[in-house]
């Protein structure tokens, strides 16, 4: 699908809502341009939007940053590839998932689901630059344009109305890279699930090199960060295992902790809550950005219609938050279980033989394999 055309539009068409306000987005990340984009494919003019900030506001992003690495649902890229060229990206043709020390795993392949891929694995600093230069292309009201009829807030954390589940983890992350890893193995990624909490390995644009998200308690995260290169190596491939061949850890490593924390409240008084700013999840089936970026586009496709129709803004947010409870409610419990229930000590015996299962009844399985591509999102209307 090809992108949205640039709006050149002279703003005559700058009413946003049926009183001629403008509707603002706050937040400066990939979820806040996407839904701005979205909305701009929807019909509505670039000028009827104020970004904040604004979006010639592209300061270089921390390194650190920068190099982070992204999950995209084959559900997500299909949101995304509406409204900008996607920057490289490792393509997640499988998934497996398996317990350290026992035998059973589940594996998820695209061509069983008869998708193209799963997913795919981006840095953070790419899709944003991709996003920027996309919204580049748009003339967007100024800021100060009046007050708002509707603001989105896409920016920050849930802040203190969210209800917080503490892991008591926190994630290493880094690269790794793999050069003898059989070139059939270079579009799959692992889910390892350990004692301690989830290692994961996700396929980067570069062959033969990955990207690491090891949770452990903090501590443990922060002596892994400080330590040497070989004995880093070493200790992950002690607990990865020798399916990639042996492992070398590069780059630039950091710790984050994990924490999540959804707002109990996302619409009130003419404002939504959207991304990180409705939620942050635990990264265990990399379905944090997802689910934001589900939620814009629902967002936009119901602002949108009710723009067309004259109906008020206030109604429209009620309607998106309706719609979206389920999804929501499904993403966040099925992460919540997924970060928890393979460390419960209780849990172990089940473990094994649940994974062996999932992997021998397709029934069983298609059913977490299509949530975790597409949530649980209503059919395009807008189709091109």
């Amino acid at each position: 699908m090809s992108a949205v055309p640039v709006d050149r539009s002279d703003g005559s068409e700058a009413a946003g809502a049926p009183d001629g306000a403008p509707w603002r987005v706050v937040g400066a990340g990939p979820v806040a341009l996407a839904f701005a984009l979205f909305l701009v494919r929807r019909g509505v003019p670039s000028r009827a939007i104020v970004l904040e900030p604004p979006a010639e506001d592209d300061a270089p992003l921390p390194p650190g940053l920068a190099a982070r690495t992204l999950a995209l649902s084959h559900g997500t890229r299909q949101l995304l590839e509406r409204i900008v060229a996607l920057p490289a990206a490792g393509t997640i043709g499988r998934v497996e998932v398996s317990m350290r020390g026992h035998a059973g795993r589940t594996r998820i392949v695209a061509a069983d689901l008869r998708v193209p891929a799963l997913g795919h694995v981006v840095r953070y600093g790419a899709l944003l630059d991709a996003l920027r230069g996309a919204a580049r292309a748009h003339r967007w009201a100024p800021d100060g344009a009046g007050s708002a009829a509707l603001v989105v807030h896409a920016e920050g954390d849930a802040g203190e109305d969210a209800d917080v589940r503490e892991f008591d983890q926190s994630a290493l992350l880094a690269e790794v890279r793999a050069p003898h890893a059989a070139a059939a193995l270079h579009d799959t990624a692992f889910e390892r699930f350990t004692p301690e909490g989830p290692l994961a390995l996700l396929p980067l644009p570069e062959p033969a090199r990955w990207t690491l998200v090891w949770c452990d308690r903090a501590g443990r995260c922060a002596e892994r960060r400080d330590a040497g290169a070989e004995a880093l190596s070493a200790e992950l491939q002690a607990r990865f295992g020798e399916a990639l061949g042996p492992l070398r850890v590069e780059g630039t490593r950091a710790v984050a902790p994990l924490v999540r924390r959804a707002r109990r409240v996302t619409v009130r008084d003419g404002e939504a809550w959207i991304g990180n700013a409705a939620q942050a999840l635990h990264p265990v089936a990399g379905q944090g950005l997802n689910l934001g970026l589900r939620d814009a586009f629902e967002l936009a496709d119901t602002i949108a219609i009710a723009r067309r129709r004259g109906t008020a803004p206030a109604a429209a947010l009620e309607a998106w938050r309706r719609g979206r409870r389920v999804d929501r409610a499904a993403t966040i419990a099925l992460t919540d279980l997924m970060a928890a229930s393979f460390t419960w000590p209780l849990a172990r015996p089940l473990q094994s033989p649940l994974l062996a299962a999932l992997d021998a009844i397709g029934p069983l399985r298609r059913p977490l394999a299509a949530q975790l591509m597409f949530g649980r999102r209503r059919s395009d209307r807008a189709a091109d």
